[in-house]
């Protein structure tokens, strides 16, 4: 690999600079159109002028600014907004388990990211540079000196002993960070292509010129001789820097501007590679991390035979100039023509009359005088009303612009999704850039961010499946990122849907098929207040992701273990099980058996436990026995029992009658079922109270079962 000098790098930096230095003046100039200030500079002292004087000479104009462009930049920026507002993580197989936790981590991590970076903030900021300037573009990189506060280094003197204070504590030193992803927005006009390139993603490199306070670039270089003096000497020049409140350019000589030379991996530079220079060297290069591209880019229209992009503007500036030509003439009548005038015969006289309350009278000498009423300019106001008309229309959002009446929810989220597919071109774009900006972000994430900056995003209760998120490999990406709207319309949308799936199949679903759907109700997406419908749920997804992984899962006897041996039975059933390794298949299999061992003793303890109760439930019924009288002893009354015992008194006589001749059959095998039975886990307490019963005097089963009857009664 053949490494660039400083020569090479500027010379690349001056014919890219070149190339597209008209594309570079539109987009700087439809910032001033956008805000207004275009036509004139608003500290101009000629243009107040003009303004305050009562006369106006032929050569003196007035320029009015009716920023209808501002307007449109706001709806546009709006529609694009409310269909690509955000996106993401899915799973790129939903049948396998692995893919699923992969998405939701990943989610976890973009979601986190999202609030970390501000970026609803900068997706606004990205939506403006789109439409606006017609190219948005980003850097995501780490940056060391961001993050949290870890610590402090050790402070050392001249001869590199620690120093000490009068304490005798250790002095503190630099501090350390614990670093973080910073995603930085990049004005188009600083993003530089090379000349011959016919598209930007193909473009073998990009350059991205920024400016650099002199002091915070010094401190990077600080030790190094070379590099000081580099960023000395790029101190010591001034430069224009593009300022839109000013809306010119401004001069700077605290700053120093850097070059990032960044080159996409390629045969010449098979792992990427970057060069971080001023005019006057480099300060810093190497391979480019992890073999990333750091820059994220997208364009509105596309300009044939070329690679760069136009904004919606440029059609949009001669309707808008038409405008301001139309209403500034409409103001210079206004001044010039505006007041009536008086047209009297020559040598007439015109004097003041007497004045009554809210009457002034003139006197004329002569013949009466010929009013002449002002001009307003009215033949110019039809013409600039066609324009702003055709300019709405130019601009694709006329319908946006008319009232909506009260419409059933269903009736507006449908008319949304019609509305919406006339920007679907440009929203794809911006859904394309979202997109790419969420893949890079992951990406790095994985490999930069440790278990204890993940934790925070992920959750503690996800601390086990971190691994997970951290083993996705490139070669093998199993997470896909799709776009995904999060305005009213698309959670509306979402939320009618889920509740039609409730109202209709709520009975036949499980308390974890609910807490799922629950889960995904954008609206009713509370993890504590629907948290105990998916422990099962979570539980069992945790089992089958350490299986998977080799790890060995010691069962709960609190788990719910029907359900988690379905979902077991479930993994086990799917197409990729057959292809694990045979530990781990046994392993599956072996916990299963345990749950169905776990399954089996609770019932036979609860069997236990309900061995000695008779069912009371049903309607009261008289049998012919006699009892004596509660309220009377000296009297017997006739017996009323419930119908569930006397059903249940009925089948255990039956039952017990074919058991008790069986065991007269079988002899001596009744020994044999009676240890049998011990030995499933009757218990020492069972086997004990068979030992008393043996004591005391035998009686029949008849007479057994009608002793627990009267104890009921």
């Amino acid at each position: 690999m053949k490494k660039k000098t400083i020569d090479d790098l500027n010379k690349c930096y001056r014919e890219a600079e070149q190339i597209d230095s008209d594309i570079f003046s539109e987009q700087r100039s439809n910032i001033l159109l956008v805000s207004g200030n275009h036509y004139n500079r608003k500290n101009s002292a000629f243009w107040n002028r003009v303004r305050d004087s009562e006369k106006l000479n032929t050569e003196q104009k007035i320029r009015l600014t009716k920023n209808h462009i501002y307007r449109i930049s706001k709806i546009r920026k709006n529609i694009i907004l409310s269909h690509a507002s955000g996106v993401r993580v899915y799973p790129n197989n939903e049948s396998e388990m692995q893919d699923q936790k992969c998405a939701e981590l990943s989610q976890s991590v973009w979601s986190y990211a999202k609030i970390q970076q501000n970026l609803k903030n900068k997706t606004r900021q990205f939506v403006s540079d789109f439409f606006d300037i017609g190219e948005v573009a980003c850097k995501v990189y780490w940056d060391e000196h961001a993050g949290k506060l870890v610590g402090y280094e050790q402070s050392v003197d001249d001869e590199g002993q620690p120093e000490v204070d009068d304490e005798g504590q250790p002095k503190k030193g630099a501090p350390i960070f614990s670093g973080d992803l910073i995603i930085e927005r990049i004005l188009a006009f600083n993003l530089l292509r090379a000349p011959d390139a016919k598209d930007m993603e193909q473009s073998p490199y990009l350059i991205y010129r920024k400016t650099v306070d002199y002091d915070v670039l010094l401190n990077m270089v600080k030790g190094d001789e070379d590099k000081e003096k580099m960023v000395q000497a790029g101190k010591d020049e001034t430069f224009l820097v593009f300022d839109s409140n000013r809306q010119n350019y401004s001069k700077d000589k605290n700053i120093v501007t850097l070059r990032e030379h960044y080159y996409r991996p390629c045969h010449e530079y098979p792992e990427g590679y970057f060069y971080i220079c001023t005019e006057m060297g480099v300060l810093f290069e190497g391979p480019l991390p992890y073999s990333e591209f750091p820059i994220v880019y997208a364009g509105h229209d596309e300009i044939p035979t070329t690679c760069r992009h136009h904004s919606p503007i440029k059609q949009l500036r001669p309707y808008q100039i038409e405008i301001n030509r139309a209403f500034s003439k409409i103001a210079e009548h206004q001044i010039t023509l505006g007041d009536d005038k008086l047209i009297v015969q020559a040598g007439a006289k015109v004097t003041q009359g007497s004045l009554l309350s809210g009457v002034r009278t003139i006197q004329v000498s002569g013949m009466a005088p010929t009013i002449l009423p002002g001009r307003s300019g009215d033949q110019y106001f039809a013409y600039g009303e066609a324009q702003i008309s055709e300019l709405y229309s130019a601009a694709m959002i006329a319908e946006e612009l008319e009232e909506k009446g009260d419409q059933d929810a269903w009736a507006s989220l449908w008319k949304s999704i019609r509305n919406k597919k006339k920007f679907v071109i440009d929203a794809e774009k911006f859904e394309a850039f979202m997109v790419n900006l969420c893949s890079l972000y992951l990406r790095l994430a994985r490999n930069y961010f440790d278990d204890n900056m993940l934790v925070p995003m992920v959750g503690r209760n996800e601390k086990v499946n971190i691994s997970e998120f951290k083993s996705i490999e490139p070669q093998q990406y199993q997470v896909r990122v799709e776009p995904a709207s999060d305005d009213i319309d698309e959670q509306m949308g979402k939320q009618l849907m889920l509740n039609h799936v409730l109202q209709f199949s709520s009975n036949q679903l499980e308390k974890e098929d609910i807490g799922r759907l629950v889960r995904l109700m954008p609206f009713a997406n509370n993890e504590k207040t629907f948290e105990d419908l998916t422990i099962d749920y979570d539980r069992a997804t945790n089992i089958i992701l350490a299986l998977d992984r080799g790890e060995s899962v010691v069962p709960n006897k609190y788990d719910k273990e029907p359900y988690i041996v379905r979902r077991l039975t479930a993994r086990m059933s799917q197409s990729d099980f057959q292809v694990l390794d045979p530990q781990i298949q046994e392993n599956y299999a072996n916990l299963a058996g345990l749950y169905e061992q776990q399954e089996a003793e609770k019932a036979k303890e609860l069997q236990a436990m309900t061995a000695d109760f008779i069912p009371s439930g049903g309607a009261q019924i008289k049998v012919a026995w006699y009892i004596k009288d509660p309220t009377n002893p000296s009297r017997s009354v006739q017996a009323t029992l419930p119908a569930e015992s006397i059903n249940w008194l009925v089948e255990r006589l039956s039952a017990q009658g074919a058991s008790q001749e069986q065991l007269e059959m079988n002899g001596a095998g009744a020994a044999d079922v009676v240890k049998k039975y011990n030995e499933m886990g009757a218990g020492g307490q069972q086997q004990q109270q068979q030992s008393n019963e043996a004591q005391e005097p035998l009686q029949s089963p008849n007479q057994q079962l009608l002793a627990k009857l009267q104890g009921v009664l």
